[in-house]
Protein backbone atom coordinates (compact mmCIF):
# COMPACT_ATOMS: atom_id res chain seq x y z
CA UNK A 1 0.00 0.00 0.00
CA UNK A 2 0.91 3.50 -0.27
CA UNK A 3 2.15 5.06 3.09
CA UNK A 4 -0.35 7.14 4.34
CA UNK A 5 1.60 10.91 5.60
CA UNK A 6 -0.30 12.52 8.41
CA UNK A 7 0.74 15.48 10.23
CA UNK A 8 0.34 15.61 13.97
CA UNK A 9 -0.39 18.73 15.51
CA UNK A 10 -1.85 20.07 18.66
CA UNK A 11 -2.26 22.72 21.98
CA UNK A 12 -2.36 26.09 19.80
CA UNK A 13 -3.76 28.51 22.16
CA UNK A 14 -5.15 31.36 20.53
CA UNK A 15 -5.87 33.92 22.84
CA UNK A 16 -8.31 37.25 23.20
CA UNK A 17 -7.76 38.71 26.45
CA UNK A 18 -11.60 39.89 27.67
CA UNK A 19 -12.35 42.16 30.67
CA UNK A 20 -15.81 41.95 29.90
CA UNK A 21 -17.13 41.23 33.55
CA UNK A 22 -20.18 39.34 31.67
CA UNK A 23 -17.26 37.02 30.55
CA UNK A 24 -14.92 37.30 32.49
CA UNK A 25 -16.28 35.22 35.64
CA UNK A 26 -15.62 32.80 37.14
CA UNK A 27 -12.99 31.04 34.92
CA UNK A 28 -11.79 33.29 32.54
CA UNK A 29 -10.21 36.03 35.14
CA UNK A 30 -7.84 33.04 36.40
CA UNK A 31 -6.81 32.67 32.41
CA UNK A 32 -6.54 35.70 31.69
CA UNK A 33 -3.86 36.13 34.79
CA UNK A 34 -2.06 33.15 34.41
CA UNK A 35 -1.76 34.20 30.68
CA UNK A 36 -0.55 37.45 31.16
CA UNK A 37 1.68 36.40 34.30
CA UNK A 38 3.24 32.93 32.40
CA UNK A 39 1.92 31.98 29.18
CA UNK A 40 2.08 34.99 26.90
CA UNK A 41 6.10 35.11 27.37
CA UNK A 42 6.03 31.02 27.01
CA UNK A 43 4.07 31.29 23.55
CA UNK A 44 4.55 32.22 20.18
CA UNK A 45 2.12 32.73 17.50
CA UNK A 46 4.88 32.96 14.78
CA UNK A 47 5.66 29.21 15.31
CA UNK A 48 1.81 28.25 14.53
CA UNK A 49 1.39 30.79 11.63
CA UNK A 50 4.48 29.37 10.18
CA UNK A 51 3.27 25.73 10.00
CA UNK A 52 0.63 25.93 7.22
CA UNK A 53 3.71 26.81 4.66
CA UNK A 54 6.18 24.09 6.07
CA UNK A 55 4.05 21.10 5.31
CA UNK A 56 2.81 22.55 1.63
CA UNK A 57 5.84 20.37 -0.05
CA UNK A 58 5.32 17.12 2.32
CA UNK A 59 2.65 15.58 0.64
CA UNK A 60 0.34 15.15 3.46
CA UNK A 61 -2.64 13.43 3.15
CA UNK A 62 -4.62 14.53 6.56
CA UNK A 63 -3.50 16.78 9.16
CA UNK A 64 -4.93 15.97 12.81
CA UNK A 65 -5.44 19.06 15.12
CA UNK A 66 -5.21 17.68 18.34
CA UNK A 67 -7.34 20.33 20.62
CA UNK A 68 -6.76 23.08 22.53
CA UNK A 69 -6.89 25.49 19.70
CA UNK A 70 -8.40 28.59 22.23
CA UNK A 71 -7.21 29.87 25.44
CA UNK A 72 -10.99 30.09 27.08
CA UNK A 73 -13.13 29.32 24.35
CA UNK A 74 -14.08 32.83 23.38
CA UNK A 75 -15.67 33.10 19.72
CA UNK A 76 -13.30 35.50 18.87
CA UNK A 77 -10.57 33.01 20.18
CA UNK A 78 -12.38 30.21 17.48
CA UNK A 79 -12.13 32.90 15.11
CA UNK A 80 -8.19 33.39 14.60
CA UNK A 81 -8.28 29.18 15.31
CA UNK A 82 -10.36 29.13 12.04
CA UNK A 83 -8.73 31.24 10.28
CA UNK A 84 -5.03 29.40 11.24
CA UNK A 85 -6.56 25.85 9.98
CA UNK A 86 -8.07 27.58 6.21
CA UNK A 87 -4.58 28.15 5.24
CA UNK A 88 -3.99 24.52 5.70
CA UNK A 89 -2.55 23.10 2.42
CA UNK A 90 -4.49 19.46 3.53
CA UNK A 91 -7.34 18.01 4.61
CA UNK A 92 -7.75 18.14 8.41
CA UNK A 93 -8.90 16.26 11.54
CA UNK A 94 -10.06 18.02 14.76
CA UNK A 95 -10.62 16.99 18.21
CA UNK A 96 -11.40 19.93 20.81
CA UNK A 97 -9.13 20.38 23.94
CA UNK A 98 -10.22 21.23 27.83
CA UNK A 99 -9.72 24.74 26.57
CA UNK A 100 -11.92 24.40 24.08
CA UNK A 101 -14.36 23.46 26.09
CA UNK A 102 -14.03 25.87 29.04
CA UNK A 103 -16.94 26.91 30.45
CA UNK A 104 -19.88 25.50 30.53
CA UNK A 105 -21.61 27.60 28.10
CA UNK A 106 -19.18 26.80 25.35
CA UNK A 107 -19.92 23.68 26.08
CA UNK A 108 -23.17 23.27 26.36
CA UNK A 109 -23.60 25.49 22.90
CA UNK A 110 -21.68 23.40 21.45
CA UNK A 111 -18.97 26.23 20.39
CA UNK A 112 -16.29 24.23 19.03
CA UNK A 113 -18.57 22.26 16.31
CA UNK A 114 -19.85 25.93 15.22
CA UNK A 115 -15.95 26.18 13.76
CA UNK A 116 -15.43 22.94 13.06
CA UNK A 117 -16.53 20.22 11.62
CA UNK A 118 -14.93 17.28 10.10
CA UNK A 119 -16.02 16.42 6.21
CA UNK A 120 -16.05 12.22 6.01
CA UNK A 121 -17.36 10.30 3.14
CA UNK A 122 -20.78 8.89 3.90
CA UNK A 123 -20.30 5.17 3.15
CA UNK A 124 -20.13 3.08 6.08
CA UNK A 125 -22.32 2.41 9.13
CA UNK A 126 -20.35 3.56 11.57
CA UNK A 127 -20.99 7.48 10.05
CA UNK A 128 -23.73 7.36 11.87
CA UNK A 129 -21.37 8.35 14.73
CA UNK A 130 -20.03 12.21 15.21
CA UNK A 131 -18.11 13.99 17.68
CA UNK A 132 -21.03 16.77 18.51
CA UNK A 133 -23.47 14.07 18.94
CA UNK A 134 -21.47 11.19 19.95
CA UNK A 135 -17.81 12.01 21.27
CA UNK A 136 -16.49 9.72 18.96
CA UNK A 137 -16.74 9.23 15.05
CA UNK A 138 -14.10 7.36 12.40
CA UNK A 139 -12.42 8.19 9.72
CA UNK A 140 -11.71 6.36 7.18
CA UNK A 141 -7.91 6.87 5.91
CA UNK A 142 -7.47 4.02 3.08
CA UNK A 143 -8.40 0.64 2.13
CA UNK A 144 -6.94 -0.63 5.50
CA UNK A 145 -6.80 2.29 7.68
CA UNK A 146 -9.50 4.36 10.29
CA UNK A 147 -8.49 6.58 12.71
CA UNK A 148 -10.95 6.95 15.38
CA UNK A 149 -11.87 10.47 17.11
CA UNK A 150 -12.84 11.29 20.92
CA UNK A 151 -14.25 14.19 22.35
CA UNK A 152 -13.50 13.67 26.06
CA UNK A 153 -13.20 17.44 27.12
CA UNK A 154 -15.51 18.36 29.45
CA UNK A 155 -16.01 21.78 31.22
CA UNK A 156 -14.76 22.06 34.74
CA UNK A 157 -14.24 24.44 37.86
CA UNK A 158 -11.33 26.92 37.96
CA UNK A 159 -8.81 24.52 39.05
CA UNK A 160 -9.33 21.78 37.38
CA UNK A 161 -8.36 20.24 33.30
CA UNK A 162 -9.38 16.71 33.70
CA UNK A 163 -11.23 15.22 30.79
CA UNK A 164 -13.64 12.03 31.13
CA UNK A 165 -14.23 8.87 28.96
CA UNK A 166 -17.94 8.54 29.99
CA UNK A 167 -19.65 5.05 29.57
CA UNK A 168 -21.86 6.30 27.46
CA UNK A 169 -18.53 6.82 24.99
CA UNK A 170 -17.27 3.89 25.84
CA UNK A 171 -20.36 2.09 24.82
CA UNK A 172 -20.58 3.97 21.31
CA UNK A 173 -16.46 3.27 21.22
CA UNK A 174 -17.42 -0.56 21.46
CA UNK A 175 -19.69 -0.11 18.98
CA UNK A 176 -17.68 1.41 16.46
CA UNK A 177 -15.11 -1.14 17.09
CA UNK A 178 -17.09 -3.83 16.51
CA UNK A 179 -18.93 -2.66 12.99
CA UNK A 180 -15.24 -1.51 11.93
CA UNK A 181 -13.85 -4.35 9.44
CA UNK A 182 -11.71 -7.27 11.56
CA UNK A 183 -8.79 -6.70 9.58
CA UNK A 184 -8.41 -2.86 9.47
CA UNK A 185 -5.38 -1.31 11.23
CA UNK A 186 -6.66 1.60 13.85
CA UNK A 187 -5.35 4.93 15.03
CA UNK A 188 -7.05 6.51 18.58
CA UNK A 189 -7.11 10.18 18.52
CA UNK A 190 -7.91 12.05 21.80
CA UNK A 191 -6.73 15.61 22.99
CA UNK A 192 -5.75 13.49 26.69
CA UNK A 193 -3.48 10.15 27.50
CA UNK A 194 -4.98 7.49 28.84
CA UNK A 195 -2.79 7.16 31.55
CA UNK A 196 -2.96 8.92 35.04
CA UNK A 197 -1.21 12.23 35.11
CA UNK A 198 1.39 13.35 37.35
CA UNK A 199 -1.17 15.92 38.49
CA UNK A 200 -4.67 14.50 39.12
CA UNK A 201 -6.94 17.50 38.47
CA UNK A 202 -5.16 16.96 35.00
CA UNK A 203 -6.09 13.71 34.16
CA UNK A 204 -8.84 11.43 32.10
CA UNK A 205 -11.52 10.10 34.63
CA UNK A 206 -12.18 6.40 33.75
CA UNK A 207 -8.49 6.28 31.76
CA UNK A 208 -8.34 3.26 32.79
CA UNK A 209 -11.32 1.85 31.62
CA UNK A 210 -10.15 3.47 27.68
CA UNK A 211 -6.50 1.39 28.56
CA UNK A 212 -8.41 -1.60 29.15
CA UNK A 213 -10.15 -1.54 25.37
CA UNK A 214 -6.63 -0.22 24.27
CA UNK A 215 -5.39 -3.78 25.37
CA UNK A 216 -7.76 -6.13 24.54
CA UNK A 217 -7.93 -4.40 20.81
CA UNK A 218 -5.13 -5.01 18.68
CA UNK A 219 -6.75 -3.53 15.87
CA UNK A 220 -5.74 -0.35 17.63
CA UNK A 221 -1.58 0.53 16.42
CA UNK A 222 -0.87 4.10 17.76
CA UNK A 223 -2.76 6.58 20.77
CA UNK A 224 -2.33 10.13 19.53
CA UNK A 225 -2.85 12.79 21.87
CA UNK A 226 -2.09 15.88 22.92
CA UNK A 227 -2.73 17.73 26.72
CA UNK A 228 0.83 17.30 28.79
CA UNK A 229 2.75 20.08 26.37
CA UNK A 230 5.14 16.95 26.51
CA UNK A 231 6.58 15.35 23.33
CA UNK A 232 6.17 11.86 24.16
CA UNK A 233 7.36 8.70 21.93
CA UNK A 234 6.60 5.50 23.41
CA UNK A 235 6.64 1.67 22.11
CA UNK A 236 4.07 0.27 24.36
CA UNK A 237 3.34 -2.72 22.33
CA UNK A 238 5.82 -5.39 24.54
CA UNK A 239 2.68 -4.26 27.20
CA UNK A 240 0.18 -5.05 24.80
CA UNK A 241 -0.97 -1.21 24.24
CA UNK A 242 -0.21 0.46 21.22
CA UNK A 243 2.46 3.25 20.32
CA UNK A 244 2.00 6.19 21.97
CA UNK A 245 2.51 9.62 20.28
CA UNK A 246 1.94 13.19 22.31
CA UNK A 247 2.71 15.57 19.41
CA UNK A 248 3.55 18.45 22.28
CA UNK A 249 2.91 22.49 22.53
CA UNK A 250 3.17 24.00 19.22
CA UNK A 251 2.90 27.04 20.48
CA UNK A 252 5.62 26.70 23.23
CA UNK A 253 8.61 28.84 22.00
CA UNK A 254 11.02 27.29 23.86
CA UNK A 255 9.62 23.79 23.15
CA UNK A 256 7.62 23.44 20.03
CA UNK A 257 7.23 20.57 18.52
CA UNK A 258 4.65 18.22 16.60
CA UNK A 259 4.84 14.91 14.17
CA UNK A 260 5.19 14.25 10.97
CA UNK A 261 3.61 10.22 10.36
CA UNK A 262 4.43 7.90 7.61
CA UNK A 263 2.56 4.71 8.10
CA UNK A 264 1.93 1.55 6.12
CA UNK A 265 1.00 -2.17 7.01
CA UNK A 266 4.93 -2.67 8.52
CA UNK A 267 5.85 -0.04 10.33
CA UNK A 268 5.75 3.97 11.78
CA UNK A 269 7.89 6.33 10.81
CA UNK A 270 8.28 9.49 12.81
CA UNK A 271 9.63 12.32 11.99
CA UNK A 272 10.10 14.98 15.40
CA UNK A 273 9.66 19.05 13.93
CA UNK A 274 11.10 21.72 16.61
CA UNK A 275 10.97 25.27 16.27
CA UNK A 276 14.30 26.48 16.04
CA UNK A 277 13.78 30.08 14.08
CA UNK A 278 11.64 27.96 11.84
CA UNK A 279 10.07 24.21 11.67
CA UNK A 280 12.96 21.72 11.05
CA UNK A 281 13.07 17.85 11.63
CA UNK A 282 15.12 17.18 14.64
CA UNK A 283 14.82 13.51 14.45
CA UNK A 284 13.58 10.29 13.25
CA UNK A 285 11.97 6.93 14.93
CA UNK A 286 11.06 3.97 12.98
CA UNK A 287 8.48 1.50 15.07
CA UNK A 288 7.98 -2.07 13.73
CA UNK A 289 4.39 -2.82 14.24
CA UNK A 290 3.90 -5.99 16.32
CA UNK A 291 0.34 -6.38 17.29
Amino acid sequence: MKPIRLAQISDFHFTKITWNPLRLFPKRFLANINWLLNRKNNFSKEQIEAFAKCIKPLQIDRVLLGGDFTTTALLSEYALAKKFVKQLPAPWIAIPGNHDHYTYRSYREKHFYRYFSNKRQINHKVDFFTLADHKVEAHMLSSHWWLIALDTAVPTNPYSSAGLFSERQEEYLEEILAALPKEASLLLFNHYPFFQNDIEKHSLIRGDCLEKILKKEGRIKAYLHGHSHRHTIANLQPSHLPVILDSGCAADSQHGSWNLLEIDDEKLTVDVYRWKEEWKPERREVIKWTR
